[in-house]
Parts: structure tokens; sequence; C-alpha cells
């Protein structure tokens, strides 16, 4: 018979997709370091699809406030990794079944202190559309998909709060077949050792259908699903879609078609909730290629015991007798490969150095399988039978079909007594500096060799609190020594062990190695020198009131009657100190220190929608000679009083109306009447100006007033085909930096650009000019002349200059230029009359010119 060796299998599978590219996905929070963190995205992409091949470049994540739903930050991913999601049999894989894991990242820097609500925060990112071919969800090509990850805290009880958000491990990997059991773990790991509980919740839904909305804060929207579906009925099936609290989803579906569900991972530690991750994810079923063979049957064999039945009976085994039995597994197809494993029921431990189990084919060419297994001599579970699954499975597609056997077992394990041990008193306690030093002998029965184990709770080696153990006699069945305690606190750190519980325990090399219950606790106690608390004063009120621009200054004190060195330290309470301009040094002294305190109130550092009442800890903390620190604090109270702030206010203007290709100014003037303010005036939505190259306004800021000047010069693009006239909204924004929340006023101008056909009518150029030399009506031009009606009418969209020929009487050109701001010097004439043309696209002027000497 042939060796095999057990081994536990696990899945982990994903969902079939067509069409749209995103199928699922989720968004994780870790924490490097306090301060330091990085944000995963993680998308699972459809590859088979060819509408949308191309990755996003990078993805923006928002941080909102769960207190009050405030944007905190935004934070831009860039593309990191894509990889390939594998199926569980690659056997089992088909074309239109090929995902990949997208993972977008980056590390940022966030102030925990900033980030001290106490509600937490939450971590989205939205997109838009869903697959059209969903069938569970209501008009799925308009509805988006949005995913959050809640997070505790940054900062907790007066210092960073360590914690990353769940891990999940990879999605569904294969597609599922209707009338067939359908089953993965869909669980995932937590960094900080978290517990992790698991429910179906419904999928989250985009705020817009845009292709990338900006994600707005709550309350989420769900999606809405089709009629017959529901969070109870998201897939249909005998059962339908479940999931345990442990992770196991299952279904049993009836009806084949692409089914979206989301599931929601709870963090919990010390029995309060502290985070969650919402997955989506989507799953296809099948009836195509949906007929595996029937599932293998498993039945137990035991020798000389026909009638053995594993659901009632209990399988006992003596000390001397054998503990092999047969594992039947029947039903099997040829070429089929069959998988068996083990899992324990009652207890946690590896079956791999339990079980010996052999396995070898009755009559080739029959469905019969038969594997011996051997039940261990030393039972996994003493005083009590132990339970065990035993599990045979094939590799059928897209999942394994297996059967099971519970088998009941109880093994007499070998005799074995106890190590008898030297009693000691409940406890000891001395002074500082003594030592301590204790003999025990231990002997056992059984002859067994014996170790002595030394344990304090919360403490890694028992040595760093000077507590050492001496074997000075070793033999089988006896053990001499000592314990020796060193209370050398120069030596060893007492400060926050002066009281404990010493665990010793004498065990035995018994051959099944079962521990020892009998533990002697002792209550060990040491009596430091006395120390005195510091103290600290501070120079001022303990709770004032402060307004803007206020200087509060005063020096802090502390003193240590023993004349031990004090540190002195600040501590604001749920904000950076530095951030809103205090100046404060953490100090050290021997037997006293001060430090001044000084803040200068800015109400534009400070963000007084949230808090106006500023908290600050100051704390004294004295090192004696055994580095315990005794502690006085005292609680310093700003309450600002920040009158409201008034907005600014933007001068009206009329509509106006503009010419196309004529140059146009006008001055916006803002004002501000909160006495130093500053405001500033821009366009409200640069995005939304008309197209025009010419239209400029330049921000400017200033103190109480401000003018900006709007230049435009609109073009004919403005205009349609034939259009004469259009109307153009142009707003502009003011705000100022006023406190406690800053103000902004908003005003429009309509402008109506009309074309310039009447000015063609009035064109009346000058018809003399005077090239002698006197400077004084020395050339002849047409543009920038002090009578508007001389100038050169403005090109419109139908007709724009060509060019000026003049000539003599005898049509002889003396002067040609296509340039509108043309000069002519005439010095290459005579005096007397000359004729011009003015030709533009659809328009030509003529007339007579005078030169004079």
């Amino acid at each position: 018979m042939k060796k095999i060796s057990l081994f536990i299998c696990a899945w982990l599978l994903f969902y079939g997709l067509e069409a749209f590219h995103i199928v699922g996905g989720e968004i994780e929070f870790i924490t490097i370091e306090p301060g330091v963190y990085r944000i995963n995205l993680i998308q699972y992409r459809d590859e088979a699809q060819q509408q949308n091949t191309e990755y996003d470049p990078s993805v923006t994540v928002y941080i909102y406030s769960n207190k009050d739903n405030r944007l905190i930050s935004t934070h831009l991913l860039p593309l990191s990794t894509v990889s390939e999601v594998f199926y569980t049999n690659p056997e089992c894989s088909i074309e239109e079944l090929q995902t990949s894991r997208v993972v977008y990242t980056n590390v940022i820097d966030l102030e925990p202190s900033t980030y001290a609500d106490a509600e937490g925060y939450y971590v989205e990112w939205e997109r838009c559309c869903r697959n059209l071919d969903i069938v569970n969800v209501e008009n799925p090509g308009q509805t988006g998909m949005k995913y959050v990850v809640e997070i505790p805290p940054l900062w907790k009880n007066g210092k960073p709060f360590i914690n990353s958000s769940p891990v999940l491990l990879k999605p569904l990997s294969d597609y599922a077949c209707i009338n067939q059991l359908y089953y993965t773990n869909f669980t995932g790991t937590d960094p900080d050792g978290d517990s992790l509980v698991y429910r179906l919740v419904t999928p989250l839904n985009s705020s817009a259908p845009d292709p990338v909305p900006i994600p707005q804060a709550k309350p989420h929207i769900p999606v809405y699903w089709a009629e017959g579906y529901s969070l109870e009925n998201t897939v249909p099936g005998n059962p339908p879609l479940r999931i345990t609290h442990k992770g196991l989803l299952t279904v049993n579906p009836k009806t084949k078609g692409l089914y979206v569900f989301s599931v929601l991972v709870e963090e919990w530690r010390d029995q309060v909730k502290i985070g969650a991750v919402q997955r989506d994810f989507q799953m296809l079923v099948r009836e195509e290629g949906c007929d595996p063979p029937d599932p293998p049957e498993v039945g137990i064999k035991i020798p000389g015991n026909d009638s053995f039945d594993p659901e009632v009976d209990v399988l006992n085994y003596a000390l001397e007798d054998d503990k092999c039995f047969d594992f039947i597994i029947t039903n099997i197809s040829a070429g089929e490969q069959i998988t068996l494993r083990a899992v324990p029921v009652n207890f946690d431990e590896e079956l791999d150095d339990l079980f010996s189990i052999t396995q070898s084919f009755v009559n080739p060419g029959q469905d019969t399988l038969v594997v011996q297994v051997c039940a261990p001599g030393c039972p996994p579970v003493r005083d009590g039978p132990f339970i065990i699954d035993l599990i045979a499975s094939d590799d059928a597609c897209p999942l394994p079909q297996m059967d099971t056997a519970r088998l009941t077992i109880n093994v007499e394990p070998p005799p074995n007594q106890f190590p008898d041990f030297t009693s000691f008193s409940p406890g000891y306690t001395i002074d500082e500096n003594e030592v301590l030093t204790l003999s025990f002998t231990a002997t056992d029965a059984d002859n067994d060799s014996l170790e002595m184990i030394l344990y304090v709770p919360g403490i890694e080696d028992p040595a760093d609190l000077g507590l050492f153990v001496e074997v000075t006699r070793s033999e089988s069945g006896l053990m001499e020594g000592t314990l020796t305690w060193d209370t050398n606190c120069q030596i060893y750190d007492f400060s926050s062990f002066q009281n404990f519980q010493l665990a010793l325990l004498p065990e035995d090399f018994d051959i099944c190695e079962v521990e020892n219950p009998n533990v002697v606790w002792l209550s060990m106690g040491v009596v430091l020198p006395p120390n005195t608390s510091p103290e600290v004063t501070l120079g001022s009120d303990l709770v004032i009131t402060a307004r803007d621009g206020d200087v509060i200054s005063f020096d802090v004190l502390a003193t240590d009657l023993d004349q031990d060195t004090v540190n002195l330290s600040l501590q604001p309470r749920g904000f950076q100190g530095s951030g809103i301009g205090v100046s404060f040094s953490d100090a050290s002294g021997v037997g006293s220190v001060n430090s001044p305190f000084q803040w200068v109130v800015d109400c534009s550092l400070l963000d007084l929608t949230e808090k106006r009442t500023f908290e600050f800890l100051f704390i004294a903390e004295d090192q004696d000679r055994c580095d315990v620190v005794n502690q006085d604090t005292v609680l310093f109270t700003v309450n600002l009083d920040i009158p409201e702030n008034n907005r600014p206010e933007i001068q009206e203007y009329a509509d106006t109306v503009l010419k196309i290709n004529v140059p146009f100014e006008m001055d916006i003037s803002a004002f501000d009447f909160d006495a130093g303010d500053s405001v500033t005036i821009e366009f409200l939505n640069p995005s939304r100006l008309p197209r025009s190259e010419s239209l400029f306004f330049e921000r400017k800021t200033g103190l109480a007033e401000v003018t900006s000047t709007l230049y435009w010069t609109p073009e004919c693009s403005l205009l349609d085909l034939g259009q004469e006239s259009g109307l153009f909204e142009i707003s502009f924004l003011a705000y100022d930096d006023g406190c406690p929340v800053q103000k902004q006023y908003t005003m429009s101008i309509t402008f109506e650009i009309r074309e310039t056909d009447e000015l063609f009518l009035g064109f009346e150029p000058p018809n003399v000019f005077t090239p002698n030399g006197d400077g004084h009506n020395d050339t002849y031009t047409l543009t920038n002349l002090t009578q508007p009606r001389q100038n050169l009418p403005p090109d419109n969209c139908d007709d724009a200059f060509q060019y000026i020929s003049i000539h003599d009487r005898s049509g002889t050109s003396v002067f040609r230029s296509e340039q509108r701001d043309f000069v002519w010097d005439g010095k290459n004439v005579p005096a007397g009359v000359y004729y011009y043309v003015i030709k533009y696209d659809q328009t030509q002027y003529k007339g007579f010119l005078q030169v004079l000497r």
C-alpha cells in the first residue's frame, strides 16, 4: 500500500462577467508608522472584453469625517501593478472569464492629531457604470459603483492609534453552475490581529452617472434591486446567496445570469467595532459546461466491527489496540483525481502530525479507493473523544464535489502522573536592592525528565525583572535548584512591575507531552524608595477668553521636592500646536524647570467651524532612582471670542453690448467692510467661460477693496455662421480671508456680442495729409486716429480687411499695403491729388487723397 500525506485544501473563487471592464474591488488603508500611511484601491477587471482595454493612469480617493461628513482631504493614487487572477482549477477555465487585479497605491503623510474625531473617518472612490448584463440591478448601465473603507481615528487617548484595515484575499476565480452548490471562503486577514465578521450588504451606487463622478459624503446611495431581487435574494437559489459571519460564501443557484453582490467585513477589537471595508463583486452563473460527474461517496470500515455506524457510534481504542481503519471512497470515474483531507472539529492541532494514511485501488478498473487511516497513540483531546471530518473531493468543474464522513474517536492515552513540587508561601514582598533566594525540589513518579518553566504575564523574559532559575541537580524523575530574585532597580526596571504574579511550572517530558495543569502562582512585590510627585504651575489663569490677534504669553514652572530630574512637556488636546502658531519648548531640569508659552492668536490658522475652545495639557514627570514616573498635569483652556465674518460685495454692472473684433475694457471692483480683511476677485468658474483667447481677467487681492480689469476683443468664433448676435454670461467671484468662516460673493454680467455691419456705413477716411517734415500730419494712416469714424472699420465675421491701394491720375500705383496699421509717408510722390481703393472681403471704399507740401 502506497503512503500519501493528508493535506488541507482551501478554495477562493472569482466570478465571471462580460461587457464593462470593472467587476469589483475595495479600498485598503494601511498604517506604515504614525503619520505615514498607504492607501490602496484595488480593482478587478474583465480582461476578456475589448471595449475598454486601457487602464486609468491614476485614481483619486476622498477622506470624509464621520462626525459631520466634512471633506478632510483628497489623495491621488497612481497605477502600481496589474496581475492575473487564477482559477481554482486551470482545467476549468473558459475563454470569456479572464480577470486581472489592478492596484492603485500611494504613501501619504497625515498628521494623526488632526484626525482625532472619535467617530472616525471614511475613505471612498466612485466610478460609473456597471456591466449592462447584470440581471439583479435595475438599469445597470446607469448605475455606478462606490468603494468605501471605514477607519478609526488616527489619534486616540493622547497618542497615535495604530490600525490597518482588513486585507481581503483574492476574490472569486470561478463561475457557478445552476443547481450545483457553489462555495468559497470569501475571507481576509487583519494586520493587527483584530477579529473580522462578514455579512452581505446592498452594493453602493455612485453619486452621479458621470464616468468619473466626484465622491460625495454620506448618506451613501444603494443600488436599486431589479424586480424579484433583494438583499435576501441577491442570487436566487436553494439556498440563495449567503455568507457566514466567518466568511464562508455559499449558494445553490437556480437561474443563470450575471449577478452583483457586496460583502461588508467588520473589524472588531476588544469587542468594539473600529472599522469596516466593503467589497463589490460579480458572480456568473452558467448552464453551459455544467455537467459534472456524480460526487464521490465515503464510508468507514472498522476491522472486526461491520456494524459500526460513524453517525451514532464512537470509535474506542484501548492503549494496546491497533488504531487503523479503512476510509472507503466509491463512485469514482475513470481518470478522476481524488483529494483527501481531514478537518478537526473540536480541536485545533494539525492533522498531518496525528494520522498515518495509506491508499490503494481495489481491483484496477473498479470505482473504489480504500485509504487506511491510523489514529494517533496520543489523542489531541484529553479527557474525552476528538472529532474529525474525513472529506473526499473530486476535480469536477467549476468546483470539486465532495462527501464527508464525521468520525468520533476516543483513544486511551498512555498513563502519566504529573510532577510533585516544593510548597512555597503564597507570595513574597522585599525592599528594593534586596535579593530573594528560594530552593525547590521537583519529582516525577514516572521517572520522566523534568524542566522548570518560569513565566510572568506581560513579560517576555522574566530575567528582565531580575528573576532567574538555576538547576543544581537534574536526573530521571528528580530536579533540584533555586529561584533568585534581584531587585536592584538600577539594573532592572520595576517602574511598571512593583507587584505582579509569578508562575512556576515543573514540566515532565512524558510520551504525549501532556501539559502539567498544576501551576504554582506566587504574588511578588518590591517596595521602591519613596518618591513625591512634581508640581506644575502656570503664570496665568487656567481658563481665559481671547480674540483674533491677542498674544497669550506666560511661564510654565515645574518643581520636584525630591530634586529628581523633572521633564516638562505640552500636549495639545485634539490639534497640533505648531500648526496654529503656538510656541512652547519641552524642557528638563533637576529639581525645577521653566519654559515660556506663547500663542499669537491668528484666525487664519484656525478652523473655527469645528472648534472655538482650545485645551493645552501641561505635563510634568519626574525621574527618580528607580525610573518610576510620577506625574502632575494642568489643563489650560482658551475660549476664542471671534465675531462673525461679513461677506464681501462686488459692484453691480449693467448688461453690456460688445462688438466683434472691437477691444473692450471694464473695471470690476469688490469691497469688504470688515476691518483688516483682504478681498480677492477672480472668475467664478473658468471652465465655463466663453471659448475666447482674448478674454482676460487677472485675479487680484487687496486690503478692504480690489479692482481688476476685464479685457475682451470678441472673436467671430463666438457666433455661429449667419448669427448676428449672441448672449454670454460671465460670473465673478469675490472672497475674503476673514474668520471664523471665509465668505464669498458672486456677480454675473450678461454680454451681448454683436456683428459690426453698421460701423462700415459711417467710415469717413481723411482726404489730405502734408508730408513736409514739420511733425504735423506728416503720414497717412487709418488706425489709432482721434476721430473714430476715420479709422478702418473692424473686421467682422463675413467682411475682413484685404488691402489699400493708392494710385495717381494715370492709374500708376504709388502705394499698396495689406496691413491694417499701414503708414504711408508720401515721400515718393509730388504734391497733388491721388485716388485710393480700400478693399474688404465684401465691401470696397473708393475716394481721393490730396498730398500738400
